[in-house]
């Protein structure tokens, strides 16, 4: 037979088994109980096929008779006994539809990756909408059902991971559902306390350099100092944008609430380092662009607000959030004496914080949180409300100098990357299948 001949007759070959094994696929997924399963487009070499399936949820996992709602779950397949790396989602999980879109431990781990959108965001929101099921406890349970499902066709060890709230949802996860995966990777997870975290104003008075502290507070006095000038650049700049500030109580108000974030932000985010921020009382442009490139315009309005409604909610029930240390501001600020959040919750609803729920996950760490790879950076504001690793674990915590909320393990030097997912394998590399190979290569 030509070569040519064999070519094609290789060709299609090929293509009859690479059909089938979608058809598999597709058809395993539907005989889970996952429905509206629909193939998107990816352009990478590493996984062969990737879905957009939804799974109905019960809305009260207490009682599966209730209300119930679909719940949007991405899977990008590498292999069936291949390891499988759950992001555990705290928000909208669109990204996950990105035909180049990967995960990093899924790539050093050579792993199938599958998103689990939260409940209450994107595609995945109840309807109606009863605030009260929007616990953390019914969303790990979400996540668990997911992984019930799909362990029985994604056989391999699995780790779960998220970034900032979906960190949090990842710790929350291991914490009601420790054997659902072999090892946990939040990335810039805080674990608060007080929707007041006092934690917070003892890490900005001692971050950086006093230079930089110093200069940081300067600057905000300024912006409000010079209100006639930066509000009216405030006010502009947002109604370009078509954004409103009603549920805050106005743009003024808004303005005073957004100098106070640049405290917190600015170390969030690290937009400008410290050495090239502005100097208070300078050119109006240079000091306004440095309070929006860490503050941003959106923070406070109504756009916002609604978009991330949901977060707002859990963080002043149960997941706990920040405060502003307004001592150094008192004398200036026109509009707000008593810095909150409550401006942020749904229509009507009136909520109590109850931190029960993180001190209890708080104790359980400390003592039973093992296989937890936890990453954060320095510089970041939500690091001052980190897990602290206690000593009755192998789990580990690593901390980039300098580093903002925007950590991840390929921002680490390569030794020190290499090292911890040498761990995250150590922890997963027995189990089940001790004859499983994963990818050595931890290059970018």
């Amino acid at each position: 037979m030509k070569k040519s001949t064999w070519f094609i007759v290789f060709s299609i070959v090929f293509g009859m088994i690479h059909s089938l094994h979608s058809q598999n696929l597709t058809s395993r997924l539907g005989s889970l109980g996952f429905v509206n399963i629909s193939k998107i487009e990816i352009e990478s070499k590493r996984y062969s096929e990737a879905y957009e399936i939804f799974l109905n949820q019960p809305i009260d996992h207490k009682d599966s008779a209730k209300q119930q709602f679909q719940q949007r779950v991405f899977v990008r397949h590498r292999g069936f006994d291949r390891p499988t790396v759950m992001v555990t989602e705290g928000y909208v999980a669109e990204y996950a539809k990105y035909p180049r879109y990967d995960e990093e431990l899924a790539y050093y781990l050579d792993a199938n990756l599958v998103v689990v959108e939260h409940r209450f965001f994107g595609k995945s929101v109840p309807d109606p909408k009863k605030w009260e099921y929007l616990t953390l406890e019914n969303a790990t349970a979400d996540l668990h059902n997911v992984n019930q499902l799909l362990k029985s066709i994604y056989t391999g060890p699995w780790i779960s991971t998220g970034i900032s709230k979906g960190g949090q949802t990842t710790i929350y996860y291991k914490y009601f559902y420790p054997d659902d995966v072999q090892a946990s990777v939040p990335y810039v997870a805080p674990l608060n306390f007080s929707v007041a975290d006092k934690r917070v104003f003892q890490f900005q008075d001692t971050v950086a350099t006093e230079e930089c502290r110093t200069n940081l507070k300067e600057i905000q006095r300024d912006l409000l100092e010079r209100r006639e000038i930066f509000g009216k650049m405030f006010g502009d700049s947002t109604a370009s944008r078509h954004l409103t500030f009603d549920k805050v109580g106005g743009i003024d108000k808004a303005f005073e609430y957004n100098v106070l974030e640049l405290g917190f932000a600015y170390w969030q985010w690290y937009p400008i380092q410290c050495a090239d921020l502005p100097k208070a009382g300078g050119e109006a442009k240079d000091v306004f662009n440095a309070f929006v490139a860490a503050a941003g315009y959106d923070f406070f309005a109504d756009q916002s607000i609604a978009d991330f409604e949901p977060f707002f909610y859990q963080a002043l029930t149960e997941m706990g959030f920040y405060t502003y240390n307004t001592t150094d501001f008192k004398d200036l600020l026109l509009y707000v004496k008593d810095p909150n959040f409550n401006h942020t919750l749904p229509e009507g609803i009136a909520v109590k914080y109850d931190n029960s729920l993180n001190r209890k996950v708080n104790r359980w760490l400390n003592k039973k949180g093992d296989n937890m790879l936890y990453v954060y950076g320095a510089y970041d504001a939500w690091a001052s409300t980190a897990v602290q690793v206690g000593k009755k674990t192998n789990s580990r915590k690593y901390l980039l100098a300098e580093g903002s909320h925007a950590t991840r393990l390929r921002n680490f030097d390569e030794k020190r990357r290499n090292e911890a997912i040498e761990l995250v394998k150590s922890w997963i590399i027995d189990y089940k299948n001790p004859q499983i190979k994963l990818s050595s290569s931890l290059s970018d």
